[in-house]
């Protein structure tokens, strides 16, 4: 009874952790195909709303800043005459002039180096040696003579947005060069391309940074906090850097983190409607990461134990529900309902076992008739004819205490299973019996019905490798019968039936 309630629990429990376990794997997998369905698409949307908006930015500064570079080029071709007339450029007072029109001034030399500026950080800069593709078009501008403006520029040495505009001296040995601060520009202030990542990185939980990158590696930033460029990041990020710049295509690279979680580093290309000088080709960078992925598997998982806890709840309910609904049909089916002992199919069951799983044991099987039995039936009624049987039962649990269990086989035919026994434990045992039968029967106070009883019994142990349940069965029943043919009220062994007939046991 209690290893069969045990393989029922445990059958329970493993059904409902395959049950939970494959539910919560189906759903998982559904979550996860969910999940990076709709990051696919938060992705696309959210790449397609920068490269929009960059491009709105760009071409409302081509509409509405005219004005600007009309000034930037009147106050250019004016730097342009006062140099023809003072080509000291060393005595001229810069910053004089700078408060007439508010933009900053530049001088480059021929060797692209700002030699002169109203912009402290960035006198000495050698275009050069930092940006070579922007030196060439400055060498470009110069031979040219013409006047020259950009879009959404940056500040190489700090990164700021700026414009600015370009004008070669006529002996082109300087390039006047202007540059405003568009961060109070109102245009700017309007179409904001950084106003416009900040919103993207709080609306979308997985979007951690979206920067805009010039071509020559510099950072577009307009925190004056301090210049960042391409160079300053790690070899991957700047090979995947180039590899955008140079295909124009789309290119990422991914990082595993620590707990699951996963960098996504896209690189997108970016060129202006209108070609405005460096600044019209720029890299677009975007880093994600999957938190909307990882907090649902995290709540998956918690679902899961909270799941995998209720139905082992349930198990166990279903455990006390069954076993209340079967230990009855159990009883039955393992007990005789009148005595309590073991019935004829536990005995087999556990005899079996007993005699497959035996190692240095020896077993021994003793078989109890009750005499004269259908007597008492006759006699007293089968209700007391129960008593008996019930008193008998009583007794041989009694006498057997752990060494083994007792059987009813049906009527008044009872057995007892010996765990490990020799032929004078089976003796002793039979004795013990026979005494407690025959103290009930002649005691002052015994019930009529006792007197006309008597035990008859034989006993049989292991002693062939070959033995069986029914081998064994049969040896003791003929010891039973050479008991009862004796004269009954008496133990018979196998073992001196055998040598009495003569032959081997």
């Amino acid at each position: 009874m209690k290893n069969l309630r045990i393989k029922l629990l445990l059958s329970l429990i493993a059904f409902a952790v395959i049950l939970v376990a494959v539910i919560s794997y189906v759903n998982r997998q559904i979550l996860v195909t969910e999940i990076e369905k709709q990051v696919s698409m938060n992705k696309i949307l959210i790449e397609n709303h920068i490269l929009t908006d960059m491009q709105t930015v760009d071409n409302a500064h081509f509409y509405f800043d005219n004005n600007i570079s009309d000034k930037m080029e009147q106050e250019l071709r004016q730097l342009k005459n006062y140099y023809h007339e003072n080509p000291n450029i060393a005595t001229w007072d810069l910053q004089q002039m700078k408060k007439k029109h508010g933009m900053d001034i530049y001088i480059v030399d021929q060797s692209n180096t700002v030699v002169y500026t109203t912009f402290a950080k960035d006198i000495g800069l050698d275009f050069s040696r930092c940006c070579q593709r922007f030196s060439a078009l400055l060498d470009e501008r110069r031979a040219s003579g013409e006047f020259f403006t950009d879009g959404i520029d940056i500040s190489t040495s700090t990164g700021e947005y700026r414009k600015f505009g370009y004008l070669a001296t006529h002996d082109k040995k300087y390039l006047l060069e202007l540059g405003i601060d568009l961060l109070n520009d109102p245009v700017f202030q309007t179409f904001n391309f950084e106003k416009t990542a900040q919103y993207l990185i709080g609306k979308y939980i997985d979007l951690v940074d979206v920067q805009a990158i010039n071509a020559g590696g510099v950072f577009f930033n307009d925190s004056r906090s301090k210049r960042i460029t391409v160079q300053e990041q790690s070899k991957k990020f700047q090979k995947y850097f180039e590899l955008a710049k140079k295909t124009m295509e789309p290119v990422e690279y991914e990082k595993v983190l620590d707990n699951g979680y996963i960098e996504t580093h896209r690189f997108l290309p970016y060129e202006a409607e209108t070609v405005r000088g460096e600044s019209s080709k720029r890299i677009v960078y975007v880093k994600f990461i999957n938190i909307t992925k990882m907090e649902a598997l995290q709540k998956n998982s918690k679902q899961f134990w909270s799941l995998l806890f209720i139905a082992l709840l349930t198990s166990f309910i279903m455990l006390l529900v069954i076993n209340k609904i079967l230990s009855k049909t159990i009883q039955l089916a393992t007990f005789d309902p009148l005595t309590g002992v073991y019935n004829r199919a536990t005995y087999i069951r556990k005899i079996d076992n007993l005699l497959r799983k035996r190692k240095i044991n020896v077993p021994g099987l003793l078989l109890i008739d009750l005499d004269n039995f259908k007597q008492v039936n006759d006699q007293f009624g089968h209700v007391e004819g129960d008593h008996i049987l019930v008193e008998t039962a009583r007794i041989l649990k009694r006498v057997v205490k752990q060494s083994g269990f007792v059987v009813r086989f049906g009527g008044d035919e009872f057995a007892i299973v010996l765990y490990d026994t020799t032929e004078e434990k089976m003796q002793h045992m039979a004795e013990a019996i026979l005494t407690q039968i025959r103290s009930v029967k002649y005691d002052d106070h015994a019930s009529e019905k006792w007197s006309v009883l008597s035990v008859s019994m034989g006993g049989a142990i292991y002693n062939h490798a070959e033995d069986t349940e029914m081998s064994l069965f049969e040896r003791a029943d003929k010891a039973l019968y050479q008991s009862k043919n004796a004269g009954k009220d008496q133990y018979s062994s196998y073992a001196e039936v055998a040598a009495d007939e003569g032959y081997n046991s």
